[in-house]
């Protein structure tokens, strides 16, 4: 069941590594950009600036690195800044060491499973460092309050080897580079250290203080896709303690986009953007883009600026962000309070064709520059040839012809996050329901993947026996029929009415959405995406069940594509574009908010036994095995549901998915039976309304179930449910046992739990339901599950009818 999420506020965003502006430096100019970018991409060492340093050490926050003793040679001064650094033991003496110590359960987990261990005490006898804080500084005033003790010929040696390794990370980092040397903040500049360890080969460390998450540690790998796996990322001290990180520096407002699509796909645009500084800007600000989006001219309030983009893969890869990196260089500084007018010409073919006349927008969060995704409007106007339609984010404003192309404006009338689009041979329904408007795309035909193929049949064997009694021979005949022909307008006016009816209903529930007009549209592939006001929805939602695919021909596959999707997209409304995850941590309550909402609309419609049926089926997704041999692990266990995209692969059963969309479905069910119903449908308006356009993480939504839970219940802060279901993994096994003895009026029963499946640290409070004849409601008793036992007896005036533990799928288990 993928659900593709490349959202912007999914895919690591927050680990970003090219950032944002930053302050003050009159004496560098626009020009210089380029000259910096190239002196980054040829830095070599400096032989004459090698030291041998002895007990010479450094601090990140919760990371300590000890150079015990060994060779420290600088890069050569780019801007008069030394930026690069190579630790080298020369000696078999000669040693450093790197200690890191995550803050929390589930980061020395994460830890301990890349490495074996909590805590990170790694010894290392060669790091490359790269910096634009003031480690640099740091580094020589140790030194030369010692005795300094250059060596050349050491250096020489040294940079004969490791020059070609400085030039490659250096232009891995070059675009960050270029924009801290232009700024000249070191308290927001970057430290980066690529070690090779004793016992753990090659791994990197980095910390920027401009991220949610200042530190990461972790290894690029190669599995099948270049990518970078994090050991642990954590928040710096301060702000675990309450300050608030770096602001933002720039804020955008009021995009105003016009994008013309060519015969060929390409897709012209000229977005403009106003930019409201929160603190004096000089140097340059940094933007995102789609790698297949070139920028080929920017002007600020009218004046032509540089543009500076480069590749930066390593960068990228640490940051898991699909988007580029690039520069607007600023000729003068940006005054806190000031308003200044950004345009930038961009073009590039961000629309695949997927055969058939069908398009695939690959770059969906994307195709625009970005600096930062806060609330604003958005005026989007497209020119399209006319034999196409297009839907936008936003309510539906002017649409006509023009010569060969079709004209399409819409506008937000209400601050979102993202504006997406998308492209088609469409037909259309509508649907108002409860003062919204309802639009469903259908396109006229369906992607290559999924046009009909003929039918070979094989019809049965004919013996036919030859004259003379001789030995039969077997004869067959392979004909073929036309397969059905998909049609992707057979479910459009039953999609509309279902779309309507889930908005009216989630509107009841949680209040208005942040757009009174909702589109959706069809997208090659199987997955969906929700933004404002638009849905992306699988080509074989649009289909009827007979249509789909052999492989798609299952009640479950069906349950997904007819039932669940558009109502998923549907409360991404809700959840992801008016309340926002703080986090990648927190991106989870994002996804289980949106496919819980679908499962109670699924609840609604079909009865409490289709839902159960579905959360049966995440549960023995869960169970299901993932690696090969002996290092396969029930895929549950890959991490905690907090580690989110950290655990995204692209093997068929996806940790990530499962955990994000099963699990937490089920976490959130499990919560809905400690409150029922009404408190827990009360909590999803409260969360709606309390943090309408802000992030909202992980503890602020413990914060609230307690809230809303009845008094009386165990564990009336959640702090227990949410240490063993969010930060921890395991699902248990549980062996219940009850009996009854005695007669009326002195009956006892007793019960049993017995866990088994987890450590020893695992522990959860179970309700055990008993119903007694004469009562309206049943006696409820919570038991907690440990390494031994749980047991309690009870005295009862009769025999009860009914003894379950926790009835209503209230447990996510395996019964024994």
């Amino acid at each position: 069941m993928p659900l593709d999420k490349t959202t912007a506020y999914t895919g690591f965003v927050i680990l970003r590594v090219c950032l944002l502006l930053l302050a003050l430096i009159p004496g560098i100019f626009a020009e210089n950009a380029a000259s910096l970018g190239a002196a980054v991409r040829e830095m070599t060492l400096d032989p004459d600036a090698c030291y041998r340093v002895r007990d010479l050490s450094l601090q990140r926050d919760d990371t300590r690195i000890y150079f015990t003793d060994g060779f420290l040679i600088f890069g050569k001064p780019v801007a008069g800044r030394r930026v690069v650094a190579i630790y080298y033991a020369a000696e078999p003496s000669d040693d450093a060491e790197v200690i890191v110590r995550p803050p929390n359960r589930s980061e020395r987990l994460s830890l301990s499973m890349a490495t074996e261990s909590p805590n990170l005490d790694e010894h290392f006898r060669s790091a490359l460092l790269i910096f634009t804080d003031d480690t640099a500084e740091e580094f020589l005033k140790a030194i030369n309050d010692g005795v300094p003790k250059p060596n050349p010929e050491m250096g020489l040696a040294i940079a004969g080897r490791l020059d070609s390794t400085v030039k490659n990370l250096c232009t891995s980092f070059q675009v960050r580079i270029v924009l801290d040397l232009l700024a000249r903040q070191p308290s927001r500049g970057l430290f980066y250290a690529a070690i090779t360890g004793k016992t753990l080969d090659n791994f990197d460390f980095m910390y920027d203080p401009t991220l949610p998450e200042e530190s990461i540690l972790g290894q690029v790998s190669n599995k099948g896709v270049l990518g970078f796996d994090v050991w642990t990322s954590f928040q710096n001290r301060k702000h675990r303690q309450g300050q608030e990180p770096l602001r933002e520096d720039v804020v955008m407002e009021n995009y105003r986009i016009d994008a013309k699509l060519q015969p060929d796909l390409r897709l012209d645009v000229v977005t403009r953007v106003t930019a409201r500084p929160q603190q004096r800007v000089a140097g340059a600000l940094s933007f995102e883009l789609a790698p297949e989006m070139e920028v080929t001219a920017v002007k600020i309030d009218g004046q032509p600026a540089e543009i500076y983009r480069r590749e930066s893969m390593r960068a990228n890869l640490i940051g898991g962000r699909t988007n580029d990196p690039f520069l607007v260089i600023l000729a003068q500084p940006l005054e806190a309070g000031s308003s200044h007018e950004i345009e930038f010409v961009h073009s590039g073919k961000v629309i695949r064709p997927a055969g058939n006349n069908v398009f695939y927008v690959a770059a969906r969060t994307n195709w625009f520059p970005s600096h930062g995704f806060g609330f604003t409007n958005f005026d989007v106007t497209f020119r399209v040839p006319k034999d196409l339609r297009v839907v936008a984010t936003g309510d539906i404003g002017d649409e006509k012809e023009e010569g060969e192309f079709r004209v399409v404006r819409r506008r937000t009338s209400a601050p979102v996050r993202l504006a997406g689009f998308n492209i088609g041979a469409y037909e259309n329904a509508g649907v108002s329901r409860g003062g919204f408007e309802v639009q469903v795309y259908a396109n006229r035909t369906v992607e290559t993947a999924l046009q009909a193929r003929p039918n070979t049949i094989v019809l049965p064997p004919a013996l036919t026996r030859s004259m003379g009694g001789r030995t039969p021979r077997v004869s067959e005949v392979v004909t073929s029929q036309p397969g059905i022909t998909p049609n992707p307008q057979a479910r459009l006016r039953e999609l509309a009415t279902e779309i309507a009816s889930s908005l009216e209903w989630m509107s009841t529930q949680f209040g208005p959405p942040p757009l009174k007009t909702l589109t959706a549209s069809p997208i090659p592939g199987n997955f969906g995406q929700g933004f404002p006001g638009l849905l992306y929805l699988s080509t074989i939602s649009f289909l009827s069940e007979k249509e789909r695919p052999a492989s798609l021909q299952s009640a479950r596959q069906h349950t997904f594509y007819s039932e669940i999707l558009h109502a998923h997209e549907t409360a991404h409304q809700w959840w992801g574009n008016l309340v926002t995850a703080a986090t990648y941590h927190d991106e989870w309550l994002m996804e289980a908010f949106a496919n819980y909402s679908a499962l109670l609309i699924l609840e609604r419609k079909k009865g409490p036994k289709a839902l159960e049926t579905t959360l049966d089926e995440y549960r023995a997704e869960m169970r299901m095995m993932s690696g090969t041999g002996k290092t396969a692990i029930p895929v549950e266990s890959t991490g905690p549901i907090t580690w989110g995209m950290r655990m995204r692969t692209d093997a068929p059963l996806d940790p990530w998915r499962v955990i994000v969309y099963n699990k937490g479905s089920w976490i959130l069910h499990m919560l809905r039976r400690r409150m029922g119903d009404t408190n827990f449908l009360a909590m999803l308006g409260a969360i709606r309304k309390r943090y309408a356009y802000q992030p909202f993480n992980t503890d602020q939504f413990r914060l609230i179930a307690a809230e809303f839970s009845p008094k009386g219940i165990p564990d009336s802060t959640l702090d227990n449910f949410f240490d063993n279901w969010v930060y921890s993994t395991g699902v248990p096994t549980l062996e219940f046992t009850s009996s009854v003895k005695g007669k009326a009026p002195q009956v006892q029963v007793s019960v049993s739990v017995r866990q088994t499946g987890v450590t020893d640290e695992f522990s959860i409070d179970v309700p055990v339901e008993i119903r007694v004849p004469g009562q309206a409601q049943p006696i409820v008793k919570w038991v907690r599950t440990g390494p031994d036992p749980a047991t309690f007896t009870l005295k009862l005036k009769a025999a009860p009818t009914k003894v379950e533990l926790a009835p209503g799928a209230g447990v996510l288990a395996f019964r024994k």
